[in-house]
This record gives C-alpha cells, structure tokens and sequence, in this order.
C-alpha cells in the first residue's frame, strides 16, 4: 500500500478560498495492482470534500489505474487540484 497526505489549502483552489480552507486530502493506492483502493477528503473547507469525493469514489469502485488518473487534466482552479498533488505524493 502507498498513501498519501495532501492539505486543501496546497492547491490553488485551496489558496483562493483563504479562510475554511482547512482539510485534506487522503488518498490509498494498492501498489502491486496500481489501482486507488480508497481515499478520503475531510475538513471544513465548504464544498471541497463533496467537490472532490465523487470522481474519487468512481476511480475506486472502477479500480482506475493510478497512472491513468496522473494523466487527466484537473480543472484549474479547482479543489480537484489537490488530488492531482495527492497522486504525485503517493509514496
């Protein structure tokens, strides 16, 4: 397994929003399959964690390679951003 951490406030998304823009980003890959097995966004940062957990919860339950997902295009600025840093750190 290889999780990683990311803070909302990391994107730019995160940045503009200023203020509530506290939360993260958590996402689990399963490293010999390489497909994303879970992933979590918390916080009170408004509508981050609904924004994002959506596109998160298909990529698991279709057990998208983790590589495919390195290669969209997330929407700028948006809180998608901070998955697409979430993916990089995955370690």
């Amino acid at each position: 397994m290889r999780t990683s951490l990311l803070p909302i406030a990391s994107s730019t998304r995160g940045w503009i929003h200023g203020r509530g823009n506290e939360g993260f980003i958590k996402l689990v890959e399963d490293a010999d399959r390489g497909v994303l097995v879970g992933a979590t966004s918390a916080g009170p940062a408004g509508p981050a964690g609904g924004e994002v957990l959506y596109g998160l919860n298909v990529a698991v339950h279709a057990e998208v390679p983790v590589e495919s997902l390195r290669h969209m295009i997330y929407t700028y600025p948006t809180f998608h951003r901070t998955v697409e840093g979430a993916l990089g750190a995955l370690r």
